[in-house]
């Protein structure tokens, strides 16, 4: 099969995450895949790496000056440039299958949704995806739901010790943010805080976003020395495997790559009780879902772990086997193969 990812945006995000390793799982079980990104990005740049056949999207390619013809899929992921003369286009000779993965306000389904008419499928990366995809005016019959996939072997090394890690203390609680505003980083130091009143063994670490203003604040609440400041690494796995516990102190709804990579590492996850980000989270089987933005609410979560490290390592196993059996990559695409076939017998 001769399948076409496109991903418009420059950023590295879960969608260029998902463009790049679907496309690599597809060639290495035998078909024709290719990446279409701008041609500055790091996708971009990871394709060439990989060798993989990358095309550059360009503006002329946005208004449908580029050749599909030999393409059986053109599978569009997290777009937002698309225009009907782009779907026109690549909709003459192949089936156009669209991956939602963001979340956001009502006005961008609403333009997606009006694009039903040049689109096969709709890809809802998690079912809040898919209700506003309904919501929007989406035809049902085109909406399917199919996760996002990550390469699980990078990551179970880190699963294989966790369960003699979580006999031993001190406990490691981590985050990974890079979020500008540091809203979500200041908000994982004031957990950690309170967390050190109840039990001051405990030792902290967050990675991402660069800047000394994390390190500045942590020293304003007196705790610097039980937190390490990593900033952006390549090493995630070797980082995973030294947390016994993740806390995503996201304030905003939305999926997050980090924490299926922590899931996929056996830490047990406390997350928000967000959209999108509490989707693939069941309360107290496989993490704890506490109340968004409130620093209590994260802090007795981790402390309750902390205490019960039987159920800790319980809850990061059922989380492990949840992404293994459902967000492996092969998984994912062999789904993606499935829908690819049905589209095109039809």
């Amino acid at each position: 099969m001769n399948i076409l990812n496109v991903c418009d945006s420059s950023d590295w995000d879960i969608a260029a995450y998902q463009a790049l390793n679907t496309a690599v799982q597809f060639s290495r079980t035998g078909h024709n895949a290719a990446v279409m990104c701008p041609s500055g990005s790091r996708l971009y740049a990871d394709c060439r790496k990989l060798k993989m056949d990358v095309r550059p999207l360009t503006l002329g390619a946005k208004f449908g000056f580029f050749m599909a013809s030999s393409r059986d899929v053109v599978h569009f992921y997290n777009p937002t440039s698309l225009t009907p003369m782009f779907l026109k286009k690549a909709r003459a000779s192949s089936k156009v299958f669209v991956t939602q993965i963001r979340l956001g306000g009502q006005k961008p389904y609403e333009k997606l949704a009006a694009l039903d008419p040049y689109v096969d499928n709709f890809i809802a990366a998690c079912d809040s995806v898919r209700e506003d995809l309904l919501r929007a005016g989406a035809g049902q019959h085109k909406i399917f739901m199919v996760p996002p996939g990550i390469n699980i072997g990078r990551w179970e090394s880190a699963m294989l010790i966790k369960p003699a890690m979580f006999q031993k203390r001190p406990y490691r609680v981590g985050t990974v943010s890079m979020d500008k505003s540091l809203k979500e980083q200041e908000l994982f130091l004031m957990m950690a805080k309170e967390v050190l009143e109840a039990l001051p063994d405990t030792n902290f670490m967050v990675v991402g976003l660069k800047d000394e203003r994390i390190r500045e604040f942590a020293r304003s609440l007196g705790i610097s020395h039980k937190v390490d400041v990593l900033w952006e690494r390549n090493d995630m796995p070797e980082v995973m495997a030294m947390m016994h516990i993740y806390a995503k102190t996201s304030r905003h709804e939305g999926m997050s790559l980090s924490l299926i990579e922590a899931q996929a590492s056996g830490v047990a996850c406390v997350v928000p009780r967000l959209r999108g980000l509490s989707d693939f989270t069941v309360h107290d089987c496989n993490g704890l879902i506490v109340e968004p933005d409130n620093v209590a609410s994260f802090a007795e979560a981790v402390v309750r772990l902390i205490n019960n490290p039987g159920m800790g390592h319980s809850m990061a196993k059922m989380a492990f086997d949840y992404v293994n059996n459902n967000m492996s990559m092969p998984v994912v695409c062999n789904l993606l193969l499935r829908l690819y076939e049905d589209s095109l017998q039809s």
